[in-house]
């Protein structure tokens, strides 16, 4: 086992941490995602400030955020060993980061809600959090 991702003692944090970390990047994309895949119309209107019946609106939507639930798994297995799991790591830098600029990019334009921005904050704290863990996380 080595300290650290680049080299011997440059590791942040301890690995139990960091398998925390991921846990809890899991949870916050479930927590997410499951309230609004049962009330897809309920999520447009808290995030969008749009009320829509309309089929496309709640199926593309419901898209997005079964992606996100999938990205959650991801998360919540490479809390399990997130030195064997850089794949979903960087995979979670990349999701995150274009919905987050999504997200801020709506809100700007006043097409979202604070929820919304709320939202992007979160992730992008988190893709701040996946970043140190790569360039500086201990592996297993």
């Amino acid at each position: 086992m080595t300290d650290g991702a680049t080299s011997p003692g440059r590791a942040i944090g301890s690995y139990q941490g960091w398998r925390r970390f991921f846990l809890v990047s899991g949870l916050w994309n479930l927590s997410g995602s499951i309230p609004v895949l049962i009330a897809p119309s309920l999520n447009l209107k808290l995030f969008y400030g749009l009320v829509s019946d309309d089929y496309y609106h709640l199926f593309l939507n419901r898209g997005l955020w079964w992606a996100v639930l999938i990205f959650g798994v991801g998360y919540l297995i490479a809390a399990w060993a997130p030195g064997r799991h850089l794949g979903i790591i960087v995979m979670g830098v990349l999701g995150k980061t274009v919905i987050a600029i999504h997200w801020f990019y709506l809100f700007s334009i006043d097409r979202a809600t604070i929820l919304a921005l709320l939202a992007a904050l979160g992730d992008s704290l988190f893709t701040v959090g996946f970043l140190l863990y790569l360039f500086f996380g201990p592996r297993d």
